[in-house]
């Protein structure tokens, strides 16, 4: 009398993230990733191979919650009765400032994502829940969210591949920046913005600074905006060694 093995557990997008607790955004970078276990099948993952991988390259969302099979995955859980939710971190309540702390960026960053149309609403005046703020990040600062989970920079469209010393002027760096973070690029203005206030690499090259080829305004080489790309900490800090451009007038 012989016996078979049980099939092994398996895990969809869905279940991957239910598991350990994150968002679809990160379970698609994940399995887009070259170490990533491969599928066992059509959208399905070998639940142990996955536990192993989140475990060595993720530690900070592991251990996940009892792995489930794929075919148990889509039913979903039991409402709570009414009123019986609890008190948990995920409902902690932040100010601006508990918000700068948490993502790691510049309060009036937050000041500026508080004004965005379709961000939370606040559960008291002046504060928010951090579990719906997470959402919010997650969804529209990609790159913040990232670094949030320790994941490094994501980038939603690479530099494009190309001499390192290609030249690209303001606008270029805020296609490029934009692209990396938003997938669209960002208008000149907000990129001159931007360098106003020191968010962005110094220019490689100046109007007069007697190099050839000759540039009439700040330009900078496709391998600084890329390095920016890949370095960067978040929307809303300072670059550093920058510092922010003050006008003063001459005496």
């Amino acid at each position: 009398m012989s016996t078979s093995k049980p099939p092994a557990a398996r895990l969809t997008r869905a279940g991957i993230g239910e598991t350990y607790g994150e968002g679809e955004r990160t379970v698609d970078a994940w399995v887009r990733l070259l170490n990533f276990p491969a599928p066992v099948a059509n959208g399905e993952w070998d639940a142990e191979q996955v536990d192993a991988w989140v475990k060595t390259s993720r530690p900070q969302s592991w251990p996940g919650r009892a792995v489930a099979s794929a075919a148990d995955t889509p039913a979903a859980a039991p409402a709570a009765p009414a009123g019986a939710e609890e008190a948990s971190e995920e409902d902690e309540l932040l100010g601006k400032s508990g918000l700068a702390v948490r993502y790691r960026v510049a309060e009036t960053t937050v000041d500026t994502w508080t004004k965005v149309d379709g961000f939370p609403a606040e559960a008291e005046p002046g504060r928010w829940r951090s579990h719906e703020v997470d959402t919010w990040v997650e969804e529209h600062r990609s790159h913040v969210w990232a670094e949030f989970k320790g994941e490094g920079p994501m980038v939603v469209i690479p530099p494009p591949e190309g001499n390192p010393k290609d030249l690209y002027d303001i606008s270029g760096y805020g296609m490029i920046l934009g692209n990396a973070t938003r997938g669209k690029p960002l208008p000149r203005t907000t990129a001159q913005n931007y360098k106003r206030q020191g968010h962005l690499e110094p220019p490689d090259r100046t109007p007069g600074d007697r190099k050839r080829p000759e540039v009439f305004e700040d330009m900078w080489y496709l391998e600084t905006i890329t390095r920016h790309v890949y370095s960067r900490r978040g929307q809303g800090r300072v670059r550093a060694g920058r510092t922010r451009r003050t006008n003063r007038k001459k005496s």
